[in-house]
Parts: C-alpha cells; sequence; structure tokens
C-alpha cells in the first residue's frame, strides 16, 4: 500500500513540474487577446496547450471585436453594391408582341390577366377622371379597349395595344353595353 502512495506522489510532482513548465514556456511567448491587445492568462486548474489555441481572452473582447468586423464588412458591402435603377411596372411587357406574351403564359386566361393589369396600371398613371365616360359614376369603373385586344393582330406590340388612347373608363352597365354593341364610343 506504501508503495503505491510512493508512485502516486512521484506522479504528482512529476505532473506538476511539467505543468510548471508548460506554463513558463507559454508566458515567454504568450497568446495575445486580437481585441484588447492583453495576454491571455491561463486559467486556474486550466491547461497552457488549451489557452495557447484561444483568440480572445474572453467573449465580451470576442464580441466587441466581432461586431466591430461585421459593422465593417456591412458598410464595405453598401459601398460595393450598385445602386439599382428602379424599372417601371410592366415594363418587362412594353415591347413584347401579342404573340409573344400569349406563348409567355401559354394560357389565354393568364395573356388576359396581364393584359388587363397592364390596362389598368395605364389608365390610373395618365387619366385624371376616374369616372364613367358616357353617365360620369364613379364608384366602379371599369377600365375598355375601344379597340378590342382581339382585333391586334398578333405582330402588335403590348404598348400600342394598351395605349393610353385605346382605353377609356365606364361603369360596369356601359362597359357590358359597349362590348355587347349596344353603345358606340
Amino acid at each position: 500500500m506504501e508503495t503505491l502512495n510512493r508512485y502516486q506522489k512521484g506522479a504528482q510532482i512529476t505532473k506538476k513540474i511539467l505543468q510548471e513548465r508548460a506554463f513558463k514556456n507559454y508566458y515567454d511567448n504568450p497568446k495575445i487577446c486580437k481585441n484588447c491587445e492583453e495576454v491571455i492568462k491561463i486559467k486556474e486548474g486550466g491547461k497552457a496547450s488549451d489557452t495557447r489555441k484561444k483568440v480572445f481572452c474572453n467573449s465580451s473582447c470576442s464580441a466587441a471585436y466581432n461586431n466591430k468586423v461585421r459593422v465593417l464588412k456591412q458598410e464595405q458591402k453598401l459601398k460595393e453594391t450598385k445602386p439599382k435603377q428602379k424599372k417601371e411596372k410592366f415594363e418587362f411587357i412594353l415591347d413584347m408582341t401579342k404573340k409573344e406574351l400569349f406563348n409567355k403564359h401559354g394560357v389565354y386566361y393568364k395573356f388576359r390577366a396581364v393584359i388587363r393589369k397592364h390596362a389598368h396600371f395605364v389608365f390610373n398613371k395618365n387619366k385624371t377622371k376616374k369616372e364613367c365616360l358616357i353617365c360620369g359614376y364613379s364608384n366602379h369603373v371599369e377600365v375598355c379597349h375601344i379597340k378590342s385586344v382581339s382585333s391586334f393582330s398578333d405582330d402588335e406590340i403590348i404598348r400600342d395595344i394598351n395605349s393610353i388612347d385605346n382605353l377609356v373608363g365606364l361603369c360596369p352597365n356601359h362597359h357590358w353595353e359597349f362590348d355587347n354593341g349596344k353603345i358606340n364610343i
């Protein structure tokens, strides 16, 4: 039993000597904190090899440093990005032909929906009075094509089909009457 204690005491002494040597070697050439530029100290009960792997002395130095770097990177990114030119809504279809737009959407009702939305956009952008051309009703005005979309050839461009000269505002009743040939504009 005494022999085990002697071996244990010898092992503890050797461990302490090696630990002191490692500490001395570390403090001869210590790691410096990237943020505060102070020596990163070995914690009590810690190892010199673990401390040598550290970059910051504590978590607050790490956070302070990384937040500065993050802000600098964001500022640099903002400087590098060129301001985008704002495209006008529906600009992508203005120079398309009727046939190209139909082929892009493939289904008639989707094609008509795009034409209709663009017509509303053009009408609302350019017209001052939002009322029926015939009766003056203004609670609900529908945008109507004077020359129907179907009467345009497949080679006509959307800019011409939805030209402000081809659009008029009508109440639902007069729009139905116009589409069914009961009235003329």
